[in-house]
């Protein structure tokens, strides 16, 4: 199993992210007592306690202080087992890899690190609202590998405002300089919610061309071949087969536990989710109470995940296994499959059906057209 903690707090707000984080610092105390009160409490959630990666994420895992990500992991560790090769992930922002804070991670039994560059342009940080400069995310990563950590990930994004092919080529140039095991390369998108949104909607700003994007991730993929990575999810490369063990497990649908406003947990057959709300959050755990919704998934959503997930990656799906679990669904697929067979958009390799270079350029259109319709 996994175990995934979600830290919602962000010194700021980037103007991209998606994801649920405040810029609410004196909620921290309270938080870390609801959470730990929830670890306390979902022990019964997977028939088994023995885990094999933990993620925090946030939102800014590393803005917390010492004791209090001592509190979480003490509170884990009375909950469950950990296996002896266990992946323990924590994210951190360039700013925070100062002073003693690497060491502490290490130290607290973090074995791997994913560090929030999203660009090393100091003009594109400041568009996008990053509190870091480029400098600072490589000090930061060198003196993440001085502290112990020799599993280093950090994050790329391609199609920022204004982002010239030479600005992603030259990121990639400091990448291949830097003690960098890992490397994510997102194509930028507007989600909902965002500031980005808001500019668009206002007509200030205005998304890269798609075919711009495309062309630029093809020489990313071509340059972190050079480097030595391999690509081995749509927007994932590792050195040395240092993947995140913990990704992977969601890519392949192993069951894990959230903590913290807005995770989710999976066990199998069905997804659960907590509010989205620090402070409802917070109060509910002061009572006793979890606040979250449920989903039990019907054996077209556990299809479509599967062909969702298996196709992100390296290894694919295996057909003789979509057969046997989903055997109609699987079958009314098939023209499909071999219409993308015969675009070059997927390829079937050592038995396993896979996307090329080219369809993970047109993924979503790949795995939609594989999904069966709802019941």
């Amino acid at each position: 199993m996994g175990i995934y903690v979600h830290v919602p707090f962000c010194r700021a707000k980037c103007f991209y992210c998606g994801f649920y984080s405040v810029a609410a610092p004196g909620w921290k105390a309270d938080y870390v007592e609801a959470v730990t009160r929830e670890i306390a409490t979902r022990g019964d959630y997977l028939p088994t306690r023995e885990a094999g990666t933990l993620y925090l994420g946030g939102g800014t895992p590393s803005c917390l202080e010492r004791e209090e990500l001592e509190r979480i992991v003490e509170a884990l560790e009375r909950q469950y087992t950990f296996a002896a090769d266990v992946e323990r992930t924590i994210e951190a922002n360039p700013e925070d890899l100062t002073g003693e804070r690497p060491r502490w991670f290490w130290e607290l039994g973090f074995n791997r690190l994913s560090v929030g560059v999203q660009s090393f342009s100091d003009e594109r940080l400041r568009q996008i609202n990053r509190r870091h400069t480029g400098r600072q995310a490589m000090e930061g990563i060198r003196r993440a590998a001085e502290a112990g950590f020799d599993n280093i990930g950090m994050d790329l994004i391609i199609g920022l405002p204004g982002q010239t092919e030479g600005e992603v080529m030259a990121d990639l140039e400091t990448v291949a300089a830097l003690p960098v095991t890992h490397l994510s390369v997102y194509m930028l998108s507007v989600d909902p919610g965002t500031v980005f949104e808001k500019r668009v909607e206002r007509g200030e700003f205005r998304p890269e061309d798609e075919e711009v994007t495309a062309e630029r991730y093809r020489e990313v993929c071509r340059r972190a071949r050079e480097m030595g990575f391999e690509h081995y999810e749509i927007s994932n490369f590792a050195r040395d087969g240092r993947y995140s063990r913990h990704n992977t497990g969601y890519w392949q649908q192993r069951p894990y536990v959230g903590f913290g406003p807005s995770a989710h947990s999976y066990d199998g057959q069905s997804r659960q989710w907590n509010t989205a709300n620090v402070r409802r959050y917070v109060e509910a755990l002061g009572r006793g109470e979890l606040p979250f919704e449920r989903e039990v998934l019907t054996p077209v959503d556990m299809y479509n995940e599967f062909v969702m997930t298996g196709l992100r990656t390296r290894w694919g799906i295996d057909p003789g296994e979509a057969e046997r679990r989903f055997g109609a669904c699987w079958r009314q697929a098939a023209p499909r499959v071999a219409s993308y067979l015969a675009s070059g958009d997927l390829e079937l390799v050592s038995g396993r059906l896979r996307l090329t270079e080219a369809g993970c350029l047109v993924s979503d259109m790949v795995m939609s057209d594989l999904f069966a319709a709802g019941e």
